[in-house]
């Protein structure tokens, strides 16, 4: 019980430290921030960071005395593909939060993957899904109108429709995340992964963007918890939460992200925000719970199966 308390806690942990981390690209995305440096710099310098964090905790978690070199060839190779995937995801959040200067509102529509992922599986693999996740899109796309409504008028901004795309885009970094985790080793995978997406930010940065000294200054708090914190230490505790954590409970958990974005935004910005957006919001929060609630089949399977 213990154990299992312990392990819903690191999941909780961090969804809070995902949470907070919108509020830190916000302060990186401001007008006179984003001036100095761009979102392309910003995310290069933090995903740096967050895959050099990695490395001590490789030493101590994942110091392999056999070298496998089919699995270090794995984890090179898949990390790489799944790092564009990443790269794409952050970028188009980036961008979004720096057009919005909303992270609450980033906060719940990225939490969208969390029911575009059973619906791409159905779609693509032919993997069963609950109804609870149909019900959860319903919920999900009334409270995204909600948080679209802009004086009494449906209006998708393009700040939204990015954070919007980035989502689809995450979707597919955890369905192939998934498909490559069992061949690789979790942790350099990871970091070779962070690495591939500041490489990439770093040349993209360097054909589109601009940076200059004062900027990494101005924004060198959010780049240290954006890849530090949540990088490094919310990737470790997920690992570690989700070994005694069942799938269900740990995606219900992960799924708070969206409601302690909001949480840091009221803190930062000493303000409540409108109650249009506190509406859509809850709704995207109910939908996404709704979309982690396992299948009644399965349910009563394992129950039956428990009575024998």
């Amino acid at each position: 019980m213990k154990k299992k308390f312990a392990s819903a806690s690191l999941c909780l942990l961090t969804a809070i430290i995902w949470g907070f981390a919108f509020s830190a690209q916000e302060i990186a995305s401001s007008p006179e921030n984003s001036q100095l440096i761009d979102a392309f710099f910003f995310n290069g310098i933090r995903f740096a960071v967050g895959s050099l964090s990695l490395i001590p905790v490789i030493l101590l978690f994942e110091r392999e005395k056999n070298i496998d070199k089919k699995k270090i060839k794995n984890t090179v190779i898949y990390g790489m593909i799944t790092g564009c995937f990443l790269f794409a995801a952050t970028a188009f959040q980036q961008f979004g939060i720096q057009l919005t200067q909303s992270a609450e509102t980033a906060g719940f529509i990225t939490g969208m993957y969390l029911i575009f992922v059973p619906i791409v599986s159905f779609i693509i693999f032919k993997q069963k899904v609950s109804p609870f996740v149909w019900v959860g899109m319903v919920f999900a796309i009334v409270g995204l109108y909600f948080l679209c409504m802009e004086n009494s008028v449906f209006t998708i901004k393009p700040g939204d429709a990015l954070v919007l795309v980035s989502s689809f885009f995450y979707t597919g970094h955890i369905i192939i995340v998934d498909k490559f985790i069992g061949k690789v080793s979790p942790l350099k995978y990871s970091s070779v992964q962070f690495m591939t997406v500041a490489v990439l930010n770093i040349i993209f940065g360097l054909i589109f963007g601009h940076i200059t000294w004062e900027g990494v200054v101005a924004t060198i708090y959010p780049i240290l918890y954006c890849g530090i914190m949540s990088t490094g230490v919310a990737y470790t505790c997920q690992m570690f939460g989700q070994k005694n954590t069942p799938p269900s409970v740990a995606a219900l958990l992960f799924s708070t992200e969206g409601l302690f974005a909001a949480v840091a935004k009221c803190i930062v910005k000493r303000t409540l925000p409108a109650p249009i957006i506190v509406l859509g919001s809850a709704l995207m929060f109910v939908g996404i719970i709704f979309s982690q609630l396992p299948n009644p089949k399965d349910f009563r399977k394992s129950k039956e199966k428990n009575n024998e």
